[in-house]
């Protein structure tokens, strides 16, 4: 209502409770479904995710054989093709935290790891911070495959990640719970990248109505980034930072959760 114009391309208006529905389902991206709640596009990747852990979920508590193959592949059927075709990505990401975990490289490894993806990834992003058009990619955000339609280059992002990764790990290992200010801010600011995840997008179209309808003009791009990250930053504190407390409630308001997944406070 603020304005208009800048929500035209990035909401769909029909069916807009449906939409809700099916998101807070976790089935926006299921199959040749790809909806998004309100001008979220970003969360399309959240569905992504949930079927990814609860595959490894299943896999990692049910007991049986036989009951794990059942379930996987009904939880398989029910993500469908284009989901599990990113797959690799995410089981990239688990690999590494085991391999951070358990495992700590000598300093010269870390460097031949660290440096060629770090600058690998420094070189594919400015260059696409630049350039790069989603345009460019044909199909992408488009059916049958939607986010799906770049497999290939999402496995090499993933990988080059997985070895930047691997590599720091020498120096921030994993597996240490205190250090140096610079290790303490890492672990802090971490703690709101979910929430940036989550609603960078919404705050964006936000913002840029605000300034479109002359409510608050905004001169330069770095000011509207650092406000998105500002913003971010302090919501975080409300929906990711209390994570521990919001576990400890539900967990005592249904203690089985805690027998039966496993679930920890």
């Amino acid at each position: 209502m603020i304005h208009p114009p800048t929500y035209q391309n990035i909401v769909s208006p029909d069916h807009l409770w449906a939409r809700y529905v099916i998101s807070v389902s976790f089935f926006h991206e299921s199959w040749f479904l790809s909806i998004r709640p309100g001008s979220n596009a970003p969360l399309w990747s959240l569905s992504y995710e949930f079927f990814y852990y609860l595959i490894f979920g299943f896999v990692q508590l049910i007991p049986t054989l036989g009951r794990k193959i059942l379930a996987v592949t009904i939880a398989s059927l029910l993500a469908g093709p284009k989901v599990l075709l990113l797959f690799p990505c995410w089981l990239i990401g688990a690999i590494t935290f085991k391999l951070c975990k358990n495992y700590k490289l000598n300093s010269l490894p870390s460097l031949l790891l660290f440096l060629p993806s770090a600058w690998f990834l420094i070189d594919r992003m400015s260059t696409r911070w630049h350039h790069w058009s989603p345009w460019e990619i044909p199909g992408l955000g488009l059916p049958p495959l939607f986010y799906s339609a770049k497999p290939l280059d999402d496995y090499l992002t993933a990988f080059a990640c997985g070895l930047l990764i691997l590599g720091i790990n020498h120096w921030l290992p994993l597996q240490a719970r205190s250090g140096n200010h610079f290790k303490t801010t890492i672990r802090h600011l971490a703690g709101c990248s979910f929430t940036l995840y989550a609603i960078h997008f919404p705050l964006m179209a936000f913002l840029a109505a605000l300034h479109s309808s002359g409510k608050l003009p905004i001169k330069h791009l770095p000011i509207s980034i650092f406000l998105i990250l500002l913003l971010c930053y302090c919501l975080s504190f409300i929906f990711e930072r209390p994570l521990h407390t919001y576990r400890a409630s539900i967990l005592s308001t249904f203690p089985s959760l805690f027998k039966r997944c496993g679930i920890r406070s």
